[in-house]
C-alpha cells in the first residue's frame, strides 16, 4: 500500500515564486500550504490533509491548498471533488492551473495525471516537486532511466531528500533481480542523511530489509522509525507487518495449510478468499474456478465456490458445487473436510454448523488470518458488535494488510451507534483499498445513517461505477427519494 500512497507524496507543489520555484495560488494560507506540503513530502498524509483543510479554513480561495489535497487523498469520491474545486478556482493562464487541468482530466479517463509536469520543470528548475512529477511522467512513458537521471541531478542540485527516496524507489519497483533491487539502497541512505528527523526514511530502509526477507532489520529499522516519530502513520501498521511476515517465514507458525499440491492453484484460492470478503463474487467465482482448472482435486474451492453462488441467489449451481466437493472431500485433509461438510449442511438445510467449526480451528491455528476473519465474517449475525470488535480488532492488530476487517469493525460501531468510530473505519478501508468498490458501499451506508444523503449518493455511485451490482440498486433507490423530496419542497 505504502507504493501506491508514496507516489502522491511527490505531486506536492509549493506557493514560492523565488529560487526558480513554479507560483502558487494559496492566497492567505501560504504558511498552511508548505507545513502541509512538507508532510506530503514526506508521507505524513494524515498531517497534510489537516494542514490543507486548515489553509481552507483560512482562505477558501486556496486553489492550491485543494489540489494538494486531492494528491494527499485516496478517497476517489473526495478527491474528484477536491481537483474539480481547485481547477474552478484556479486563474487561467496560471502555470499551476496546466496542473490542475492534467488532474481533472486523469479523474475523467483522458490523459495522464503527469502529462503538465514536465514542460513545467523545465521552466522552473528550482522546483524540486515538478521535478518528482515530471519523473512520474517519465516512468508511465517507459523512460525509467531518463526519470532516474533527471532524479539524480535534481537531487544533487536542490538536496532533497524526497527525491532521493523516490530514485530508491525507482530501482525497488522495477528490478529485475536482487542486484537491481539493491541499487536502491544507497539513495535511501542518502535520504537519511538528508533528513535524519524523518521517520519515512526508515521506514523507507525498513520496507528495503522486509522485501529481502531480513525481517530482524526490518523490525528494528521500523522501531526506530517510530521512536524518531511515534505520531508516523505508518509506523506502527508496519512493524505489525514485519512482524506478522516473520512469523509467517517460521517453522513454527500455526496456520492451515490448503490441501493442493500446485501453489498456483493455492494462490488463486487465496485470492478468491479475499474476493469473497470483499463482496467482489463474480471475481471470486473466477478465482475459485481458475484454482479448480489448475487442481481438479481442490475441494475446499469447489465449496469456496458454492459459497459465492449461495451469495448470488443461485441455488441450483450451489447444490452441484456443494455435491463435487463433498465428494472431492476424501482427498482433503480432516480440517478440510469438517469446513466442506459442515458448510454444505448449512448451505442446504439451514444449519449453523460450519461457525462451530470454524471456532475450533482458529484454536488450532491462531495464526492463519483467513480463519481468524471468518470468526467474525462467518458469525457476525450470532456474536453481537462487542465480539466482533474485539475479534476483528485482533486480527488486524496481527495482520494490518487483512483490510476486510476494518470493515467489519465499522459495521459493529454503526450498530453501537458510535458513529465517528464507524465513519473513521470505512474511510481507513477506503484509503487503504481505493481500488476496491465495498469499502465505498459500506461508506455510502455510513452516510445514510447520519441522514446526508447526497454524500451517500456519491460513494454508492463510486461502488456501483466499480461493479458492485448492489450499489446500483442504493443509486437508483436514492436517487428517486432525493428527487421526491426536491419536489416536495418546490411544492411548498
Amino acid at each position: 500500500m505504502k507504493r501506491i500512497l508514496i507516489l502522491l507524496s511527490f505531486l506536492a507543489i509549493s506557493c514560492q515564486s523565488n529560487s526558480g520555484e513554479m507560483p502558487r495560488q494559496a492566497g492567505q494560507a501560504s504558511n498552511e500550504l508548505m507545513n502541509g506540503l512538507e508532510a506530503m513530502h514526506h508521507v505524513r498524509f494524515a498531517e497534510a490533509r489537516a494542514m490543507f483543510l486548515e489553509g481552507i479554513k483560512k482562505d477558501p480561495n486556496c486553489a492550491s491548498c485543494y489540489l494538494n489535497l486531492g494528491n494527499a487523498e485516496q478517497d476517489r469520491v473526495l478527491r474528484r471533488e477536491y481537483l474539480e474545486t481547485a481547477l474552478d478556482l484556479a486563474k487561467k493562464g496560471h502555470p499551476e492551473t496546466k496542473i490542475m487541468e492534467a488532474a481533472v482530466n486523469w479523474i475523467n479517463g483522458e490523459g495522464g495525471r503527469f502529462d503538465a509536469h514536465p514542460d513545467l520543470y523545465k521552466k522552473y528548475k528550482g522546483d524540486k516537486f515538478l521535478a518528482s512529477g515530471a519523473y512520474r511522467y517519465l516512468q508511465f512513458n517507459d523512460q525509467i532511466e531518463e526519470g532516474r537521471e533527471l532524479l539524480l541531478e535534481a537531487g544533487e542540485r536542490l538536496k532533497a531528500g524526497h527525491l532521493y527516496n523516490l530514485l530508491a524507489y525507482s530501482y525497488f519497483w522495477n528490478a529485475d533481480d536482487d542486484e537491481d533491487y539493491d541499487k536502491g539502497l544507497p539513495f535511501i541512505e542518502k535520504y537519511i542523511e538528508l533528513n535524519p528527523n524523518e521517520a519515512n526514511a526508515y521506514d523507507s530502509l525498513a520496507e528495503f530489509h522486509l522485501k529481502k526477507g531480513e525481517f530482524d532489520k526490518a523490525i528494528e529499522t521500523y522501531q526506530l522509525a517510530f521512536e524518531i516519530d511515534p505520531t508516523f502513520e505508518w509506523a506502527t501498521r508496519n512493524l505489525a507487518i514485519a512482524k506478522h511476515e516473520k512469523a509467517m517465514a517460521s517453522e513454527d507458525v500455526l496456520i492451515m495449510k490448503w490441501s493442493s499440491e500446485s501453489e498456483e492453484a493455492k494462490n488463486l484460492f487465496n485470492q478468491g478468499m479475499w474476493q469473497l470478503y470483499n463482496l467482489e463474487w463474480e471475481e471470486a467465482d473466477k478465482s475459485f474456478s481458475s484454482a479448480i482448472e489448475i487442481d481438479d482435486s481442490f475441494a475446499l474451492a469447489y465449496a469456496m465456490k458454492a459459497r459465492v453462488s449461495y451469495f448470488q441467489q443461485d441455488e441450483e449451481s450451489m447444490k452441484e458445487e456443494l455435491d463435487i466437493a463433498v465428494s472431492m472431500s476424501i482427498s482433503s485433509s480432516n480440517e478440510e473436510k469438517k469446513m466442506i461438510m459442515s458448510l454444505s449442511n448449512d448451505l442446504k438445510d439451514g444449519t449453523n454448523t460450519f461457525n462451530r467449526v470454524i471456532e475450533r480451528l482458529v484454536r488450532k491455528y491462531p495464526d492463519s488470518s483467513f480463519l481468524r476473519f471468518e470468526t467474525v465474517f462467518a458469525t457476525i449475525n450470532d456474536i453481537g458488535p462487542d465480539a466482533i470488535l474485539r475479534r476483528a480488532m485482533g486480527l488486524y492488530e496481527m495482520n494490518p494488510n487483512f483490510t476486510p476487517a476494518l470493515n467489519i469493525m465499522g459495521y459493529a460501531y454503526l450498530q453501537k451507534s458510535e458513529l465517528d468510530n464507524a465513519k473513521n473505519s470505512f474511510q481507513e478501508q477506503v484509503r487503504r483499498q481505493p481500488a476496491k468498490a465495498n469499502p465505498y458501499d459500506s461508506l455510502g451506508d455510513y452516510y445514510l445513517e447520519v441522514k446526508d444523503n447526497e454524500m451517500a449518493l456519491k460513494y454508492f455511485k463510486q461502488s456501483a461505477g466499480m461493479g458492485l451490482i448492489n450499489s446500483q440498486s442504493k443509486v437508483d433507490s436514492l436517487t428517486s427519494l432525493i428527487a421526491e423530496k426536491e419536489a416536495e419542497e418546490l411544492q411548498q
